[in-house]
């Protein structure tokens, strides 16, 4: 008889090809990526929030503000996806017997270095130009006064050394070395190779090494790779495996949806209305971090086995925004600061230079300009990237098939 362990975790792929929950899985991710951009370009384009005059401080700006804070909320929320999909189906996989470690490093890399080299390479591109024949607005060397007042980080132009893009092509940015340029976002994917790196490691040194040699080995390697990282990983990774506990939890024990629901947007709203004092502490922030995580983790458990007829009609236009979201991602701090850039230097908006006020109408028509330019280029991008994953992966893994069918050479 099975453990319930063993049942939930065989249960995983099937409650994965839901359409219920593939559109909601869909629908945070294409969410996230899109709170998380469009939180950013707030920043360099409109005042702080301390500084718009009380009169303009109408329910919609205040409302604004309020949702755009959610960005470091929204990236919680992706390292929760990730460690379901990745970490819990993985653990389905070895305990179905059908985990490929070789097939499951492809598929990691493949996913992550196909969008993402390319999107280093063009950021650091635009950096490069921007610092140098755009700098007049100030974006780069943070003479911006809306950068100067919400980045802490050194200026961008500051992170465009040779040794720091191969660092970032080596996946060890936020940890070794800074993100490149001013694509700041990039230190969660250094975090997402890790958590997978990790995870490979810990399952071949319980139960994927055939020798106690190779175990040990193994852990060796995750041991040196964890304590190179160092703590701030580790809180990371706890975030990633709070994701992974998904595969484990009895969807029976979660209650109802709506619930979960409820309890996560209490968190949510209770974390931004004490934004100030969070951000004052770290450990508090980080413990914030961890009931979002923990809350969200609650609602995936809570749809699993669940049919929403609301999701599942959604789910064309879900599957299609979450199809280009990881270029968005990937692009859109670099991207967004260059098409402003080269806006101010028409002449023609010197408000850019300054910042505008959330009423003014030509701050938001900028806003919005700027939106439409970066999700069209995003989802060019991903036609070139994203979408041809599955086709690289299969071309790999048939070369690979091939080269270890070769007879051995005997010299």
């Amino acid at each position: 008889m099975k453990s319930a362990l063993e049942h939930n975790l065989g249960t995983l792929a099937g409650d994965l090809r839901s359409p219920t929950l593939v559109s909601f899985l869909d629908l945070a991710r294409w969410f996230a990526a899109s709170l998380v951009f469009v939180a950013h370009l707030r920043n360099p384009l409109f005042l702080g929030y301390g500084q718009v005059p009380a009169t303009d401080r109408t329910l919609g700006v205040q409302v604004w503000y309020f949702l755009t804070g959610w960005h470091a909320e929204a990236v919680t929320v992706f390292f929760v996806l990730s460690g379901l999909l990745v970490g819990g189906a993985g653990l389905a996989r070895v305990q179905a017997g059908k985990f490929d470690p070789t097939g499951y490093a492809l598929d990691r890399l493949t996913r992550l270095y196909l969008p993402f080299l390319p999107a280093l390479l063009l950021g650091y591109a635009m950096d490069v130009v921007g610092s140098s024949l755009l700098h007049q607005v100030g974006f780069w060397d943070h003479s911006h006064p809306m950068i100067a007042q919400k980045v802490t980080a050194p200026p961008f132009a500051s992170g465009l050394s040779p040794e720091t893009l191969f660092g970032n092509i080596l996946m060890v940015q936020h940890y070794l070395v800074a993100p490149a340029g001013s694509n700041q976002p990039l230190w969660t994917i250094s975090g997402e190779f890790w958590f997978y790196a990790v995870f490979l490691l810990a399952v071949s040194a319980a139960t994927l090494a055939r020798t106690a040699g190779a175990r040990l080995f193994a852990a060796l390697l995750l041991v040196v790779a964890v304590g190179l990282l160092g703590a701030k990983f580790l809180v990371l990774l706890g975030l990633w495996c709070t994701g992974v506990a998904v595969a484990l939890v009895p969807a029976r024990r979660a209650g109802p949806p709506a619930i979960a629901a409820a309890t996560l947007l209490l968190v949510l709203v209770a974390a931004r209305l004490a934004q100030a004092q969070l951000d004052a502490f770290p450990l508090l922030r980080e413990a914030k971090n961890y009931l979002v995580a923990i809350s969200f983790a609650w609602l995936l458990v809570a749809l699993r086995g669940r049919t929403y007829g609301w999701l599942e009609r959604a789910a064309g236009l879900n599957a299609f925004l979450a199809s280009f979201s990881f270029s968005l991602y990937l692009l859109h701090f670099p991207l967004m600061l260059f098409i402003l850039a080269l806006l101010h230097a028409t002449g023609a908006l010197p408000g850019i230079a300054s910042g505008f006020n959330p009423t003014d109408p030509v701050g938001i028509a900028v806003y919005l300009l700027t939106i439409v330019l970066v999700y069209l280029f995003s989802w060019l991008f991903s036609l070139a990237t994203e979408r041809n994953t599955d086709a690289v992966r299969r071309l790999l893994k048939k070369r690979i098939s091939v080269l270890a069918a070769r007879p051995s050479a005997h010299y």
